[in-house]
């Protein structure tokens, strides 16, 4: 195992410049929370809910940013743009329930969907991006707009619902160079950049971004960071969280145009992860593609989490499991790692005809607050409902971005209470089994945990590197949200709160 030990005498700088600076050059989870690649975790609209997103360039740099939005089933894009940042800017903007038009999504009117909306002064293109909005768009996971898998359509349906719900990803395209562009894109004493259109024109023909080699532009310093806030407006809570920051990602510039699938995760090069674990800093090398990079630094053999269901003050606990990943390893669409239809490692199930995602297995435990499980005689039930086609007792998660909604009754099927979600599963915390009633035995109700902690665990596994250390585990990221409803303050007033907490997890890296 490669290990750069983070000794004392190396820290001082004793024969240690170089093992600091190995740190700095490989792909990396950024704990200060800025980096070349942000990945936020979730976003929704379904329940009525409103995502409030933004980024923040700290450096004194302007920035070419891509912006993806990405559908929860497989990863398939709902929207994408370019956002030119200047130095030290903020961008905002809202993702809000809406019903599509013809004009964005012909033959899908009336279906739910997402519109982006912003008020923020910050070039983008295209320009209509603004405060009327820009609706989210079937295109990614059905390109040929015709239903039909030679074209790309991944099978997982065709209906806008399936934007309502995902993940997205900001991408640091580079460090913008050229005077006249950063002039453009600056602020200014106004407030408004000067002249938005300069960006645009860069893609022209013979124009410095549409040249080889392209010019005006310089790898990316880093230095963004990211949050969005899922908000109850009916409800009066506000959730928040830090986005992912992925540092090291590239050393060279990846600016498309807007509208391009690329750059993607998979762009940025760098075949090197540097991960600490147990003290130490792991680096590898990936064999294959660089998106291997990307995940290793994901690689989790277990998620642990906390869940409250109290009924006296309404509690309802919900975790987001998100594969960011994932969509590269089993949708042959991308065919990254040339495996045709078959998955690849660390993943083990591909997108297949039959609609219900790549399932994968995990197997978890559950304890309530004072070191109790589950009665010994409750057959641990996985979470509900099964995927059709699987009929097995594994639990499986089947799509990129998932939803567990924890229950204490035997709640089976619906959408999830906090975030609406479609891509949902239950999970049931019995504690006392029923028992039928006889002759000479009375019924008895089952009873539940309605407080305690939850460990999943991956036993899945990559070796797929240069020095053959297995990480085992998949490569995920995601939070708990909690909610509470008290009806019984005096006056009768209701008091809706939340929170939300990151997942903590725990890695396994061996030869």
């Amino acid at each position: 195992m490669k290990r750069n030990n983070l000794t004392t005498a190396l820290i001082a700088g004793i024969a240690g410049v170089a093992g600091i600076a190995s740190v700095s050059t490989a792909v990396n989870l950024n704990s200060d929370g800025t980096g070349q690649l942000l990945i936020y975790p979730y976003y929704t609209v379904n329940n009525g809910l409103n995502t409030l997103i933004s980024v923040v360039n700290t450096t004194d740099k302007s920035k070419a940013i891509k912006v993806r939005f990405l559908e929860g089933k497989n990863s398939r894009e709902c929207l994408d743009f370019n956002l030119y940042l200047s130095a030290y800017d903020v961008w905002t903007a809202a993702l809000i329930p809406t019903t599509a038009t013809s004009l964005f999504s012909p033959g899908h009117e009336g279906e739910n969907t997402v519109k982006l909306i912003t008020s923020d002064t910050s070039c983008v293109d295209p320009s209509v991006i603004s405060a009327t909005g820009y609706e989210f768009l079937p295109y990614g996971y059905d390109p040929g707009n015709n239903g039909s898998a030679a074209s790309g359509y991944d099978e997982q349906g065709l209906d806008l619902q399936r934007c309502t719900e995902g993940h997205f990803e900001m991408i640091d395209m580079g460090d913008i160079t050229d005077i006249d562009t950063i002039d453009g894109i600056d602020h200014g004493t106004t407030g408004i950049p000067a002249d938005c259109s300069v960006v645009v024109n860069n893609f022209n023909p013979g124009e410095i971004w549409n040249t080889i080699p392209i010019s005006g532009i310089d790898a990316s310093s880093g230095g963004i960071f990211g949050s969005a806030s899922i908000v109850d407006v009916a409800g009066g809570t506000d959730v928040a969280y830090n986005a992912d920051a992925i540092d090291a990602f590239t050393t060279i510039p990846l600016i498309t145009n807007t509208g391009d699938l690329l750059p993607s995760l998979n762009s940025g090069g760098e075949l090197t992860s540097n991960i600490f674990y147990n003290g130490t800093v792991i680096t590898d090398t990936w064999n294959v593609q660089p998106i291997q990079a990307v995940s290793a630094v994901y690689m989790h053999d277990s998620i642990f989490g906390e869940y409250a269901l109290e009924d006296v003050i309404g509690a309802n606990t919900e975790w987001v499991v998100t594969f960011p990943t994932k969509n590269f390893y089993v949708d042959s669409f991308r065919n990254v790692f040339g495996a045709g239809n078959n998955p690849y490692q660390p993943f083990t199930q591909a997108i297949d005809d039959r609609g219900i995602g790549a399932c994968e297995v995990y197997t978890f435990e559950y304890y309530d607050r004072e070191e109790q499980v589950p009665d010994a005689r409750i057959a641990q039930r996985p979470p509900s409902p099964r995927p059709p086609g699987v009929d097995n007792g594994d639990a499986v998660f089947c799509w990129e971005t998932n939803v567990v909604e924890f229950n204490d009754s035997d709640v089976l099927s619906g959408d999830s209470l906090i975030l609406g979600s479609k891509n949902t599963t239950h999970f049931i915390t019995a504690n006392t089994p029923a028992q039928a009633a006889t002759a000479t035995t009375p019924a008895v109700s089952p009873t539940y945990f309605d407080t305690g902690w939850v460990a999943m665990h991956f036993a899945q596994s990559t070796n797929d590197n240069g020095t053959g250390n297995v990480y085992d585990g998949l490569p995920v990221t995601g939070f708990a949200t909690q909610r509470y409803v008290n009806a019984n303050l005096t006056g009768g007033i209701l008091a809706n709160y939340a929170g939300l907490f990151a997942h903590r997890y725990s890695r396994s890296i061996h030869n």
